[in-house]
């Protein structure tokens, strides 16, 4: 019985295909072409047949190379037929010059950008037709204007809960300037903080005298007990869309950032409320602010939305919240992704989470997720993939588009900046991301963009704008708020790190629509030219009227990154939370993600709900694991 090989053109000219296969095979277990094939545009022509269990001896093999010339640029579309007792294994590769995509069991694909300067794409696909699959190699333009052709990997680390001011509001205040902004026409100033300009105040706080925001968090004293520097804000502020509100309105009609310290104090009664007004320094935070400083950071990126964690990091990966303005642990997401895009495309995707636990990711789409074991990877597989060569099989080196996750305190010390946790673990996470990434032997070809999913209840000055474009699915809140997603949440740090950033940019959004969330998939859809498939798969208006952010990568050649000062602390010394301190939102989803995992089936929304009353502190979670025996594959 036969495979066929095909060859799908989706270019506006005919290609030729030359077949040639090594070593010498009879033709009477393959078509031979002694002629080149002609694939016409739009069509899907037969290269050659070759059958799969006559001819093709056991233990030897046989590779069909087929050469088709693409933007100017030699393509070679490979076979490999491995022979077994009674048949043969198959495997695919593309190779275009110095870039290839290793021999591949399952569908494959390969972006380059050809001589003539274009970016195309060729996808090998198996496709069922009796015993045997047929394989279809398919060749598409990507864009004649695609943007990024310099990059080759996208990578995204999403850390939680802090506004711009709160990490990165000093990092231009003294002599230190910006070498540019973005656009050329915006504002030629860094919109941080500046000393005693901005202030919130409340009648029950320093006698109603205005706390200004502070250059630097300090100790405070909490009954017998000291809040560390680190640990500020502590406790965690209110995240939730209410709470937002009142920090973004205080009442009000219009956004006048006020509510803060009001908010803060009538969530903790008799909690030294002014420490929601501090700010980190620079020397506290050295490895965020040497990245701000040295590539390009946006003082004018906003949250999806006003609220918290999985409704935000659901518009990073799907361009809505699936109708809710809260946290949502009751029953997994089962709405389109980027990640299920990129699958239908046939190109590579991982998301990377530190720690034992499963990612955030997997547990916000459990129904979809459970049973992936493929695509969700740890910490050392990513450091492993930057430090592959150049030349390595593409299957070796970092996916196409790279999703990173910290440890986000369940098991291990929370590596997130998620208040109120200690913040050095989360400098140094982001070294070690980092410097995975600038030690990569192609770290030209690699973008990667920092982010924070929402500002968590931190102070920042910059009132959110409105106008934003509905989600779909579920334009209107679907959880009795009846939100519209009209507006904006509050500012959240950004940072685009590449070869091709100038150092010291500072950039905004180059159209009338704010940079957001969204702004990940604008660009993931651009770059690889997926109009069509994002049409089809992620129809929402929000990524539609999204800019990319090709505009932020000016340099004509790359540039050198920067050696990273020392993180402020050994993670050693730095002690887990305690039995008896709260859980976050985030830490009780992934224990029910946890438990769900082991059960082999995610929680009932009843499961969940019986599950929140038993874990309200660390303690709880510890009895939680333990009595899960960690049965499951936790990634």
């Amino acid at each position: 019985m036969p495979s066929n090989i095909y060859v799908q053109n989706n270019l506006s000219s005919t290609l030729s295909v030359s077949t040639a296969v090594s070593p010498a095979l009879s033709s009477d277990y393959w078509s031979d072409p002694t002629q080149a094939v002609n694939a016409p545009n739009g069509a899907q022509t037969e290269a050659y047949w070759v059958d799969r269990n006559e001819g093709i001896t056991n233990h030897d093999i046989w590779i069909f190379t087929s050469t088709i010339t693409v933007g100017g640029s030699t393509a070679l579309l490979q076979v490999q037929l491995t022979g077994t007792f009674a048949s043969s294994d198959i495997a695919v590769q593309i190779s275009v010059g110095s870039q290839n995509t290793g021999w591949q069991a399952s569908n494959t694909a390969l972006t380059f950008t050809g001589s003539d300067t274009n970016t195309y794409r060729i996808t090998a696909s198996y496709v069922a037709d009796g015993t045997y699959n047929d394989v279809v190699y398919a060749v598409t333009l990507v864009s004649q204007n695609a943007i990024l052709p310099q990059i080759d990997h996208v990578v995204v680390l999403m850390n939680e809960n802090r506004s711009l001011d709160n990490l990165l509001g000093w990092i231009y205040s003294g002599s230190n300037s910006p070498s540019q902004f973005l656009p050329a026409d915006s504002p030629q100033s860094y919109d941080g903080l500046a000393a005693n300009t901005y202030s919130n105040s409340d009648p029950n706080v320093n006698g109603g005298q205005p706390v200004y925001a502070s250059n630097g968090t300090t100790s405070w004293s909490e009954g017998s007990t000291t809040i560390s520097e680190w640990f500020v804000p502590s406790p965690d502020p209110g995240e939730e869309f209410d709470h937002v509100t009142t920090q973004v309105f205080n009442g009000q009609s219009s956004a006048n950032m006020s509510g803060f310290l009001t908010d803060y104090l009538t969530q903790y009664n008799g909690t030294s409320a002014e420490q929601i007004m501090q700010s980190y320094s620079t020397t506290q935070l050295p490895i965020i602010s040497t990245l701000a400083q040295s590539f390009a950071v946006s003082d004018a990126w906003f949250a999806s939305v006003p609220t918290q964690t999985w409704p935000n990091r659901g518009f990073v990966q799907t361009g809505s919240s699936d109708g809710y303005t809260n946290n949502d642990y009751y029953m997994p997401w089962d709405i389109n992704t980027v990640f299920d895009v990129f699958t239908n495309q046939n190109l590579s995707w991982a998301v990377y989470n530190d720690g034992t636990l499963q990612s955030l990711t997997k547990t916000m789409f459990l129904t979809k997720y459970l049973g992936n074991e493929t695509n969700f990877l740890g910490i050392s597989e990513f450091q492993a993939a930057c430090a592959q060569p150049a030349s390595a099989p593409a299957n070796q080196k970092l996916p196409s588009f790279s999703f990173v996750e910290p440890n986000f305190g369940v098991s291990g010390n929370d590596e997130s900046y998620h208040p109120p946790h200690d913040v050095r673990p989360g400098e140094q996470f982001l070294a070690t991301i980092y410097n995975a990434i600038a030690g990569s032997p192609y770290r030209d070809s690699i973008l990667f963009i920092v982010l924070f999913d929402e500002h968590g209840g931190t102070y920042d000055h910059v009132p959110p704008p409105n106008g934003s474009k509905p989600p779909y699915p579920d334009p209107v809140a679907t959880d009795g708020s009846n939100f519209t997603f009209d507006r904006f949440g509050v500012r959240i740090p950004a940072i685009v790190i590449s070869s091709w950033v100038t150092p010291g940019t500072v950039f905004r959004s180059n159209t009338s629509v704010p940079l957001d969330h969204t702004s990940v998939l604008a660009t993931l859809r651009d770059w690889l030219g997926l109009s069509d498939a994002f049409n089809n798969m992620l129809s929402s208006p929000r990524i539609a009227a999204a800019p990319n952010l090709a505009y932020v990568l000016t340099e004509p050649t790359a540039q050198s990154w920067p050696t990273l000062p020392t993180p402020p602390a050994s993670m050693l010394s730095i002690p887990e939370p305690g039995d008896d301190e709260p859980l976050n939102d985030v830490q009780k989803g992934i224990l029910i993600g946890a438990a769900g995992l082991a059960s082999g089936r995610p929680f009932t929304e009843e499961e969940s709900r019986q599950a929140l009353v038993r874990l309200k502190t660390h303690g709880d979670g510890r009895s939680w694991l333990m009595a899960l025996h960690l049965k499951q594959p936790l990634k």
